[in-house]
């Protein structure tokens, strides 16, 4: 009787990364550019025509009927005119990371897990805004803030399935059952798998802190994600079968000078953002 195999320790998990594709070139050129005020839409264009499914993507969005435009969208320069460059950056970091980091089990449903992320990425975004952080590195970050999930689930799918076995029958966060399985957890993997892939700092410190913001290691930018996935799940933006909402950290809030109540005035708003871009994206 074959014994079942230990989980990879974390050096080993990324030493499995190869299992998970590259990063496609067009998301490394956008989140390179996310604090590049030199940035311009003509190398954008260039990079986003290399990639069919995003092209289409922000056609389809460009020529849906919130635009109610008379004449057609055509092109991918027509596109960016009519939906503005913030969207689409938006558009194509999410379906650039849908269509490569598509990886489901009986146990792990990888369409929900981005329509978390794209509910954490939206209210970070509409965060950020209130505090004149960068809206765009915000979404980024939240979009790709369970990356770990994905290589864990990639490169040790039986052991992660041992986690939600625990979530489910001992009524563990997450988190908790990840370091009783593995001996680390998805924030810190992805924060070791973002640094592999040389991300801006940024992004692997809000990846690394979305959970732990009270241990203060992670900035302004873990305190953000933190609470943005805190939203997310109040407003149950990912439709999970089990959706916990996390306790909010009073710390993380007084570090960033932002009320609940504030942040409940724009929850209709973020709503409606989120909608928009999920229907865009056909999540």
């Amino acid at each position: 009787m074959n014994e079942k195999a230990s989980p990879p320790n974390l050096e080993a998990l990324l030493q499995g990364a190869s299992a998970l594709p590259t990063l496609p070139q067009v998301v490394t050129h956008i989140l390179k550019s996310l604090n590049d005020d030199n940035a311009d839409a003509d190398s954008l264009v260039q990079q986003l025509n290399t990639d069919p499914a995003i092209v289409a993507r922000l056609l389809a969005a460009a020529n849906s009927s919130a635009f109610g435009l008379s004449s057609q969208v055509a092109t991918t320069r027509q596109a960016i005119l009519v939906l503005g460059l913030q969207t689409v950056r938006t558009i194509t970091l999410a379906t650039a990371l849908i269509e490569h980091f598509s990886h489901s089990t009986s146990a792990f449903d990888s369409r929900q897990l981005w329509r978390h992320s794209l509910g954490v990425a939206t209210c970070a975004r509409a965060i950020a805004e209130r505090i004149r952080c960068n809206p765009e590195a915000a979404f980024s970050t939240g979009l790709l803030h369970d990356i770990g999930q994905m290589l864990m689930v990639a490169v040790a799918p039986d052991a992660c399935a041992e986690v939600r076995v625990r979530m489910r029958q001992n009524d563990e966060p997450i988190i908790v059952a990840e370091q009783a399985v593995f001996g680390y957890d998805h924030a810190i993997a992805g924060a070791a798998l973002a640094k592999l892939w040389n991300l801006p700092d940024d992004i692997i410190a809000g990846i690394h802190g979305h959970h732990t913001p009270d241990a203060g290691d992670d900035g302004e930018i873990g305190d953000l994600i933190h609470i943005a996935e805190v939203v997310s799940h109040a407003l149950d933006l990912g439709d999970a079968e089990r959706n916990h909402v996390p306790e909010v950290s009073e710390i993380a809030q007084f570090r960033l000078g932002i009320e609940w109540s504030t942040l409940a005035a724009r929850f209709p708003e973020i709503e409606a953002r989120y909608d928009g871009v999920r229907q865009a994206l056909g999540l």
